[in-house]
């Protein structure tokens, strides 16, 4: 008869500087964290520190430590005893808070969510593969630090996995290494917005009302006479029912067109957008330009000329291999910018425009 002794368990606390400008949360401690007692150590830890110095940043300038302090069981990705993918158990709500107490005597200027264990600790969010690269706001029961960036946990990055959930990287085969980029570009965000304690978005003019054609023609005109001009069409039922225009990376102006106006008003608006864009001197910016120059033409007889430049022609040459998705692209190169996918209901455009 073998005579088996209930063994403490072994707790894994957080290591780093006493007072971090960056904290990384991770999930749970795997075989090598609890041999060491130390977190982020096995081959994960491996890939993180490869990350942090793509990123310009030292293991030693960043505290880190994870949502668990003990291991789950056997499978150090069996997290389901305290985390469900949607909501904590009590042992894991437990947890938690005490990670909350452990944040706020930190008092960081940001924190990095490593997986979606940890991004719904901090934000009470779980969407991790569309929401990553964005800097969001922590939930309340943190007080010390008011800025989370949610990222891929750097173990993903350790095997093959095949894209299921909607809203992941890609839908098809998604290579290992290409996650350290992106686990490493979200690195370089949050060592940016480290400089500063305070949230600052982005401070921007978006202009969507307008109390009569006169307004939006003079938005035309002054469009018109811009070297440089970003341009976006939204297609509802075949027909376009808004366009929006931007000559600056704070100023935007949409225009809608379905329903809105006169049929003499709409001719109007229609004759600026064609001086707009049919103006030569000036370069056209966009994202898949292919569709919407194609679009314009062919259904409303507009002709862009002047030279082309696509965002995500660009970004394909630079990246062949990441998605090309402007949900994507902005959680790469648009800093603080909140994510604004979701700010629209495109179900119903037209009356949103």
């Amino acid at each position: 008869m073998l005579l088996t002794l209930d063994r403490p368990k072994r707790i894994v606390p957080g290591v780093g500087p006493a007072n971090p400008l960056i904290v990384g949360v991770g999930e749970a401690p795997g075989a090598h964290e609890i041999a060491q007692l130390k977190p982020f150590v096995g081959p994960a830890g491996v890939v993180l520190e490869q990350c942090l110095h793509a990123a310009g940043l030292i293991r030693s300038e960043v505290y880190l430590t994870n949502v668990i302090k003990e291991r789950p069981g056997a499978n150090s990705n069996e997290i389901s005893p305290f985390f469900n993918g949607k909501t904590f158990s009590q042992a894991g709500h437990e947890y938690v808070l005490s990670l909350y107490e452990e944040i706020n005597a930190l008092n960081p200027n940001i924190l990095v969510a490593f997986g979606k264990t940890a991004m719904a600790a901090l934000t009470g969010d779980t969407r991790i593969t569309k929401l990553r690269g964005y800097v969001l706001e922590p939930v309340a029961g943190i007080t010390s630090c008011k800025k989370v960036i949610p990222t891929i946990h750097p173990a993903a990055s350790l095997y093959d996995r095949k894209g299921g959930d909607k809203g992941s990287l890609t839908t098809k085969e998604f290579k290992p290494y290409l996650y350290r980029l992106v686990i490493a570009c979200d690195l370089k965000k949050a060592k940016v917005e480290s400089e500063l304690h305070e949230l600052q978005r982005p401070d921007r003019q978006l202009v969507y009302q307008f109390g009569s054609v006169e307004e939006v023609m003079e938005w035309l005109a002054y469009f018109e006479q811009q070297p440089r001009v970003c341009f976006d069409i939204e297609v509802t039922n075949y027909e376009i029912s808004c366009i929006g225009f931007s000559s600056n990376p704070n100023l935007a102006c949409t225009i809608p067109l379905s329903g809105r106006w006169t049929e003499w008003e709409e001719l109007q608006i229609w004759r600026g957008i064609q001086r707009v864009l049919g103006n030569p001197n000036s370069v056209k910016i966009g994202q898949n330009l292919i569709f919407d120059t194609h679009f314009l033409l062919t259904r409303c007889n507009i002709r862009v000329r002047g030279p082309i430049e696509d965002t995500m022609i660009a970004h394909s040459v630079m990246y062949p291999e990441l998605p090309m998705g402007l949900g994507f692209m902005g959680s790469v190169y648009c800093g603080a910018q909140e994510y604004w996918k979701d700010a629209m209901d495109f179900k119903n455009i037209k009356g949103n425009s």
